[in-house]
Parts: C-alpha cells; sequence; structure tokens
C-alpha cells in the first residue's frame, strides 16, 4: 500500500460556521460543497446550506461534514457530545511568527507560543467547531 494523502473530514455541527473560521481567520479557500440532496456547488456562497464542503490552504485540503449529513451517507449513527473535543490538528508551517501576530486576535488561543523539547516553536488554538489546532516551526 501507498499513502499518497490524508484530508481529514472533521465532523461538525455547523458546516457555514466552520467554513467562515477556516476562510476568515487561517486564510483557506473553498473549494466545493454538497448539500443534503446531494447538489454540487463549486462557488461558495454564504446563503447556502451545506452538508458537506472542502477547503484548501496551499497543499493541504480539510473536508468539514455535519453530523447528519454523515449519519445520512454513511448510514451509520453517529454522535457528538459538545463536551468533547472532535479532533486535535497539527500544522507545519512557515513564517510563524507573522502567522501569529495574525490569528492572536482572530481566534481563541489555546496555548501561547513555546518552544518544545523537540525542536519545535508552536501553539494552538480552538476553532468555533471546538476542535484544537496546533501551528509549529522548526525551531533549527
Amino acid at each position: 500500500m501507498i499513502i499518497k494523502s490524508l484530508t481529514p473530514n472533521l465532523l461538525v455541527d455547523d458546516v457555514q460556521n466552520a467554513i467562515e473560521f477556516y476562510i476568515d481567520v487561517l486564510e483557506f479557500t473553498y473549494i466545493m460543497g454538497v448539500d443534503d440532496d446531494k447538489q454540487l456547488y463549486l462557488e461558495y456562497d454564504k446563503t447556502q446550506s451545506l452538508g458537506f464542503a472542502i477547503l484548501q490552504k496551499d497543499s493541504t485540503q480539510l473536508m468539514f461534514q455535519s453530523i447528519s449529513n454523515a449519519n445520512s451517507d454513511l448510514e451509520v449513527s453517529l454522535k457528538r457530545d459538545p463536551s468533547i473535543t472532535n479532533i486535535a490538528l497539527y500544522f507545519e508551517i512557515e513564517g510563524f511568527d507573522e502567522f501569529y501576530e495574525k490569528v492572536k486576535s482572530k481566534a481563541k488561543i489555546v496555548n501561547e507560543p513555546r518552544h518544545t523539547f523537540y525542536g519545535m516553536k508552536e501553539f494552538f488554538i480552538e476553532d468555533n467547531s471546538g476542535n484544537i489546532i496546533g501551528f509549529a516551526e522548526k525551531l533549527v
């Protein structure tokens, strides 16, 4: 087996809300979305009611899917406990200091920038769906 890429699918309560956060705060770009009737939308319109969307930043893509859409699509019964964070993502980036300055007033900071024993400078935020997102840059 050869793994060519990994695209996390974040289960969220509100796909539009997630899209807005990742576009406005983290500068992702909208790639596509699908409503609950499986209608494809290649351009983002804030008035659309999407059950699924793909966003991209540089070479990284993230998918967002509502719990109800995932239940229908996968024919399962997923549940989400709002007191539990969905997932934690960890991005290695370039331009750490500039990015932190840009984001710190737009997102809830979970951990301020710190140097780690494993040679990274990192900080963590919480997105508007309760996910923890880490950003790190190699110290040298």
